[in-house]
This record gives C-alpha cells, structure tokens and sequence, in this order.
C-alpha cells in the first residue's frame, strides 16, 4: 500500500511512501528522509502516485496521533493560503513534539469560584441563542456586537458553560499574550483547574506538556492568541474570537500568512462548530457579513448596570503650542486624581524622540539597514533604536552630515510622556513628596520583555499604587479597572497617517477601544482626543462612539472606491537584497498580471517600509471581484 506523509519544517505537502503495515489517516509514523529517520503524518492512504523506487514506512509510532478533521483543516490552511502542509504544521506543532514522548503538566489546584453576576436581559437574550446553536451541534458564526462594557465576556463564559454542561469543550481566542493572564484569571475564578492557557511566552517543555494535555483532553477551556488555533482539542464545541477585529490576529512573518479569524471560523464549518465572533468595534468585512445574513448578529448596546458612556472631547493640538499634553488634558489629569480616581493615557509609539534631526542641514538619523528614522530612547543604555530590525547605535549628538548642527529631538515617544505626565502628577497636593515612579508605570514593548512583568504592572495599577497606567495598544484591550475616570489620548493621528485603506478604521477602533476603559465602575469617565484633525470622520464618530454611523460612512466609501469587502485584494511583494532585480522582477510580474482578465493590477511600487534589513521591498496590488 502506498501513504502520504507530511512531514514539518518541509516546503512540501507531503511525500509518498510504501508500507505493509495497515495505516490510517492521522497515524504518526517514522520514514526515511535522505539519510536519516523522521516522524511524519499520515494524510492519505492508498495513494495511486505511479512513480519508480519508494521508500518503505519503517514504523508505525502512535496510531490515531492527530484526528483527521485537523488533518483536514491544515489542509485547507495550506491551500487557502498558498503554503506548503509541512509550514502549517510547523506553526500547529511545539518544538519537537513528533520526537518527544507524551507528557502532561502537573494538576493544578482549582482556583476559589467568584461570584456568578446576573445577567441583563440583553445578555439573557444572547446566550439564549447561541446555546440554541449548541444543542443542534451545527456551524453558526454569532457576531457579537457590543459596547464596551457590555458584558461581552459573560456572555462568553455562560456558553462554554453550556458546551461544557452537554459533554464539550471550548477555545476563546485573544488578540495578544498580554491579555492571557488577566482573561485566564477571569476564566479560573468560574471554571477552575479546567481552563489552561496556551501561547509563546511559555518555555518550549511547557507548550509541548500543554499541548499534550490538551491533546488529551484534560482541560475543557483553553485560551490563547492566534496560534492556539491549531491545538487539536477532541469534543470541541464553541470557538470564542475575542476583539474579532483586532489586526494582532493576521499573522505577518511566518510562511504561512493566516488570519486567525478567517481560520477558526473555517475550522468551524470542518468541525460544525459554534463560533462566536466579539467586539465593541467589529470589522467592517464582519460586520458586512452580519447585515447580509452570513453572520447572525447580537447586539449589546447598554452598558452593564446602565453606565453611561464616558463622555469624550476632541483637543485640536493646533492651538496647544506644540505641546504634547494639552493644558485641558493636563487639568482634567490633574482633577481626576485629586478626586482619587485613576487615569489611562495611550501613546502609540515606543521610546523617547520618534526622530533626531540636524536643524542646519536637515540629516535624520536612520537605521542603516532599515530605511526608517531611528528612535531615540533613554535608560539605563541609551541610544537610537531600529523598531524594525533592532539595530542599535550610541547616541549621536553632532549632525555626522555638516558636523555644524546639533541633533534635536522630534516628537514624543511613551518615554518623553512618561517624564511630563510624572511632573503633572506631583501638581496633586495629597502627591506632592511622593515617588512619581510608583505613581506612574507605563506598559510597552520596552518594559515588558521579561516574563511576569506584565501581570506586575497591572497588579500595581489594579491595587491602586500606581494611579496612571501610560502604554502602547496594550492598554487598549480588554483592560476593566473600575476606578479608572480619565483616558487621554496624546496623538490620534498616527495610525491614520498610515498608507492603508484601513487606517479610518484602525483608527476609529483604536479610539473606541481605549476610550471605553473609562468610566466602568460607579463614577462617569471622561476621554481627551489630541489630534491635528478634528474634522476627520473616525476622529468625530470615535469621539461619539458611534460604531453604526462610521460604519455607514466607511462602507459607502469602500463600495465607491471599490475595496473589501465589496473585492478582493491581493498583496505580492518582493524582496532581495539588490534593488534593481527587485524591481524588474515586480515590473515583470505586473506585466503578466495585468493581462489576466477580471483581475487589476497596480504598481509595481515600493512598500512603505522600503528597506528593511538590507532587504529592498517592492509590492503589486491585484484587485478582482
């Protein structure tokens, strides 16, 4: 008989084999590769490939390793996303986790159960249907559309309840890692020991025992960011994708180019599984899909116990003096915590100055690897930054251009807002003498690299030692501090100047999302928007909050203009490391392209980031219906 095997780390789907041994799909075996011995997979038995000389199996190791619906869903992974099977497992599978033998973490202690909130009708109602969907073990995609502090999350727990109740298990998917902690928490004061979380962070020995155990079914919850889409979870009934809209789940640098989303809905229709789509912003290609009935839509438009919104005003930075915190911003800073409430303030962009330029001939200083503009930041080792490749250089203070200027810092990082949101605060006279860095921690890439320090930061604002928490996007997500009054926002502008035809609505998400962490307990919050255009449509209906109206204005838009999700777009890009073979082989394939009927081709062009590590970048755009 005559197997395939795919085999991980392999550009290939899979390779064939002969065998005497009686193989089913999904057996784990091991077979010759060149001169050694590797496990692989079996995806198809009784192969009729007509070819010369096959290699034998040499063993079979476990029968029925992998379910062959997994199988079936990396396959469609593969082809959807024109990758070859062996990448899709190696993203599927943990470090050695063919080579190793199964092992299991030990048991842990069930946490003490929290207490259950009641539910609001609106909430009743949205359970009542999903679990409908549940108990016909059918597909159904739920988009969950509601506002922040909506109750979103319970909504989640009460259906993993129910597919647990009937026998079953569930997958709640997260943006980014740093929300595991705070979700697995939520999750273990209702469910116990019987909810684990899956993701990068942990060591290489931790993922394989997860894995395994999942594998097995010991935990009837698991959570993670978009890998743990692949884990092989037996009696899967509801897949949760919380803050569906969230960009963190496509994935970029891999082989395999997945959106996450995308994914765990199509494992929903393999696995005729219940999936559950949630956001306070949805995406407008998701949101799209609900109104034309390919989604069944939920809304949630009341806050819990009748919140009202936080109440959110627009800062025009033009008549601030170049000042990166507004003098409305600052007194409204000011007032909240001298009323004892805390305060988030969202910058997105890492490190002290974004730019150093020489005021006599105008040289920026940039990554020489990179085409981008070096940052700027300080510490304990100071000096410019590359954000994109990492390169670091000394801090330059002489223009190496004219050798005449002095370099100025331009812009402001979370660093340079941190120092003056530190000098703000000792303004509070029950402040004045105190610590402004136990007052103020900021949350970013720069200060969390090292396991634990995220559940630090947030356990010292959550205890209220820290009174203002100043961040990245991490601030933006899923983050419920009662106590929290104020949310500033230093610079809205900067994902909009983005050349994406999402930046609008990145930027409106963005907004929205922050500003919702405002205003969740007894007390009403307020929000400050600086931005350099006021009159932009996603800075007016962020400051509004109103999902339906940007929606209309941004879908009116796409259909004019001809974009998702009315076509659809595809993205080729080249790279290497000498420009002019670059370009000529994306001028070549434009050419080609453009004379495939149906299809518009433009470009070829260089991508915004037209370097990075001494890779020169070029793209073509296809558009088709």
């Amino acid at each position: 008989m005559k197997v395939d095997v795919t085999l991980p780390n392999t550009k290939l789907d899979y390779l064939t084999y002969e065998t005497d041994i009686d193989l089913k799909v999904g057996d784990l075996v091991t077979v010759p590769l060149r001169n050694r011995e590797q496990r692989g997979i079996v995806v198809h038995t009784g192969a009729m490939r007509d070819v010369g000389y096959l290699k034998k199996v040499k063993a079979l190791v476990q029968p029925g390793f992998l379910d062959p619906v997994m199988i079936s869903f990396y396959a469609w992974l593969a082809e959807y996303y024109y990758s070859g099977l062996g990448d899709v497992l190696r993203l599927a599978f943990p470090g050695k986790i063919l080579k190793s033998d199964a092992s299991l973490p030990p048991a842990e202690d069930p946490a003490p159960a929290g207490r259950i909130p009641c539910l609001t009708p609106p909430q009743e109602r949205a359970v009542g249907r999903i679990v409908r969907s549940l108990t016909k073990k059918e597909f159904r995609v739920f988009l969950v559309y509601g506002i922040t502090s909506s109750g979103k999350t319970e909504v989640y727990i009460r259906c993993l309840q129910e597919a647990i109740r009937s026998g079953g298990r569930g997958l709640v998917l997260v943006p980014e890692i740093s929300m595991t902690p705070l979700l697995l928490d939520q999750f273990r004061r209702r469910f116990g020991a019987d909810v684990t979380a899956y993701h990068s962070a942990m060591t290489e020995k931790e993922r394989r025992e997860t894995w395994h155990a999942v594998k097995t079914g010991r935990f009837k919850v698991v959570i993670g960011p978009r890998s743990a889409v692949f884990l092989p979870i037996p009696d899967l009934k509801v897949i949760v994708v919380d803050e569906e809209h969230d960009p963190s789940y496509k994935e970029h640098h891999q082989s395999l180019k997945y959106h996450a989303r995308d994914a765990a809905v199509m494992r929903g229709k393999i696995e005729k599984l219940t999936i559950v789509l949630g956001s306070a912003t949805p995406q407008i290609e998701s949101y799209h899909n609900a109104s034309i009935g390919k989604y069944e839509l939920i809304s949630l438009k009341e806050r819990i116990d009748d919140r009202p919104l936080p109440c959110a005003e627009i800062v025009d930075l033009k008549s601030e003096s170049h000042r990166f915190i507004s003098r409305r911003l600052e007194k409204a800073l000011v007032s909240a915590l001298e009323s004892g409430g805390q305060a988030i303030i969202f910058l997105n962009r890492r490190g002290f100055a974004p730019y150093m330029i020489c005021p006599n001939c105008g040289f920026t200083a940039a990554c020489p690897h990179c085409s981008l503009p070096l940052v700027y930041h300080k510490g304990p080792s100071p000096g410019l930054y590359c954000h994109v490749c990492d390169y670091k250089s000394g801090l330059v203070t002489v223009c190496p251009k004219c050798r005449r200027g002095t370099l100025l810092y331009q812009g402001a990082g979370t660093q340079r807002v941190e120092e003056l949101v530190r000098k703000i605060v000792l303004q509070v006279p029950s402040y004045a003498g105190s610590d402004p860095k136990s007052l103020v921690v900021r949350l970013d890439r720069d200060t969390v690299r090292k396991r634990g320090e995220t559940e630090s930061i947030f356990d010292r604002f959550a205890s209220g030692s820290a009174r203002v928490l100043l961040g990245t996007q991490l601030v933006t997500k899923g983050l419920d501090f009662p106590t929290v009054t104020l949310v500033g926002i230093i610079n809205a502008d900067i994902i909009f100047n983005l050349p994406d035809f999402r930046s609008a609505e990145r930027t409106f998400q963005i907004l929205t999302q922050v500003a919702g962490r405002s205003g969740r307990g007894e007390r009403k919050g307020r929000v400050y928007i600086q931005t350099l255009h006021p009159e932009q449509y996603a800075i007016i209906f962020g400051q509004l909050q109103d999902y339906l109206k940007f929606y209309m204005a941004e879908i009116r838009m796409r259909k004019e203009l001809a974009l998702p999700p009315f076509t659809r777009l595809i993205l080729l890009r080249f790279r290497g490391p000498n420009e002019t073979t670059v370009r000529t082989e994306a001028q070549r394939v434009f050419a080609l392209a453009s004379r495939i009927k149906g299809v518009r081709a433009y470009g070829p062009n260089p991508s915004f980031y037209g370097k990075i590590r001494r890779d020169y970048r070029y793209y073509v755009l296809l558009k088709t219906g």
